[in-house]
C-alpha cells in the first residue's frame, strides 16, 4: 500500500505531512507510528524528518481535517507541536488553493481533543502562520515540576556552564528552560540527554536560552515578517524528547517566551524574537495566564509517496 506525502519545514523543523481518510484512521495511524523511526531516519534509507503529521479528513479534497495526529520520529504521539501545526496549516492552505478556495485565511485543528487555531499573517503570497497555543502552566502548577527542577539543579552542580535560572513550562508538552549567559548546541546536548527522560516515560523538552541585543536590522526584519516590532530577542538551542537536537521547536519557543515575560522586564504588548538554529520565530502573550501566539514561516520542500 502506498500513501502520498508532502515534506514541509518551519524554521527547518521538518515534517512529513500526509492526508488520510477518516475511515482509514484506526488502521493507518498505528501503522505510521510503527514505521515512523524508519521513515524519519536521516541515514539515507528514509525520507528524513523530525516527525509525521497525519491530517484526517472526510474526503480527499476537503482542506479542513477532522483531526491532526502528531507522531514523533520515534513513533510516540505528541500532544502539541507549534512548528508542526504551522506546517499542517500551510498544507491545508495548499490543498484549499488546489480546490480554488483562495480566501483561506486560517483553520482550527483538533489535536488530542483540543482545538488549536491557526491564521495566516503578513504577505499573502508567502504568509507567516500564527498559531494560538494553549494557556501555559508554570513552575509548581506542573505536578512534575519538583522532580525536573531537582534533577536540573543536580546537573548544574556538576556542569557550571549550565548555571542560571530554571523554569518549567507546560504548554501541551512539558518543557524546562535553562536561562544562561551563553547558549550553545553542546550545552543543549549536555542537558538534553540526561533531562529528557525526567518525567517518567513521557520525557521533557529542554531549552538553553540566552538574551541577545536587538539591532536595527532585527526591528526592520520583525516589521517585515509580522508587521510589528519586537521588544526582546533570545538565542535558544532546543533538545526535544523523542527526537533529540532539532533546528527549531515551536512549543519550546513559546515556553522560552513565557519565561522571559515572567521576568517582568518585557512589555507584554511586544513580540519576542526567538532565534533557534533553523531560523527566527515570534512569540506573544498579552497577559499572564493568556494563551500564547506563535508565529513563523513555513516552506514546502517536495512531495512523494511511501510504501507502508
Amino acid at each position: 500500500m502506498f500513501i502520498d506525502f508532502e515534506k514541509w519545514h518551519g524554521a527547518k523543523n521538518d515534517f512529513i505531512v500526509t492526508w488520510i481518510l477518516t475511515t482509514d484512521r484506526d488502521l493507518l495511524v498505528p501503522t505510521l507510528q510503527r514505521l515512523a523511526p524508519k521513515i524519519c531516519t536521516r541515514d539515507g534509507s528514509g525520507v528524513g524528518a523530525d516527525g509525521v503529521l497525519v491530517l484526517v479528513a472526510k474526503n480527499r479534497k476537503d482542506p479542513l481535517p477532522e483531526e491532526l495526529v502528531i507522531i514523533n520520529s520515534d513513533g510516540s504521539l505528541a500532544k502539541n507541536c507549534g512548528n508542526g501545526l504551522r506546517c499542517a496549516a500551510s498544507s491545508a492552505r495548499r490543498r484549499a488553493h488546489r480546490e480554488s478556495i483562495l480566501d483561506f485565511d486560517g483553520l482550527s485543528f483538533n489535536v488530542v481533543g483540543n482545538s488549536i487555531d491557526c491564521r495566516f499573517i503578513g504577505e499573502k503570497a508567502n504568509p507567516f502562520v500564527a498559531v494560538t497555543m494553549p494557556q501555559p502552566s508554570l513552575g509548581d502548577d506542573n505536578d512534575w515540576n519538583h522532580d525536573v527542577i531537582e534533577r536540573a539543579k543536580e546537573l548544574q552542580r556538576t556542569h557550571p556552564e549550565l548555571k542560571g535560572d530554571l523554569m518549567t513550562v507546560g504548554i501541551g508538552n512539558p518543557h524546562i528552560v535553562f536561562t544562561v549567559e551563553n547558549s550553545t548546541a553542546e550545552f543543549a546536548r549536555l542537558a538534553g540527554i540526561p533531562m529528557q527522560s525526567s518525567r517518567n516515560s513521557d520525557g521533557i523538552n529542554v531549552h538553553i536560552a540566552m538574551s541577545r541585543d536587538i539591532q536595527d536590522g532585527d526591528l526592520q526584519r520583525a516589521r517585515r515578517d509580522i508587521g510589528e516590532p519586537i521588544g526582546e530577542l533570545l538565542k535558544v538551542f532546543p533538545w526535544e524528547r523523542g527526537v533529540g537536537a532539532t533546528q527549531a521547536c515551536g512549543t519550546g519557543a513559546c515556553a522560552v517566551g513565557v519565561v522571559a515575560l515572567e521576568s517582568g522586564l518585557i512589555e507584554r504588548s511586544d513580540w519576542i524574537g526567538i532565534d533557534m538554529p533553523g531560523g527566527r520565530l515570534y512569540v506573544k502573550q498579552a497577559n499572564a495566564g493568556d494563551e500564547v501566539i506563535l508565529a513563523g514561516p513555513t516552506a514546502f520542500v517536495f512531495s512523494g509517496s511511501l510504501e507502508i
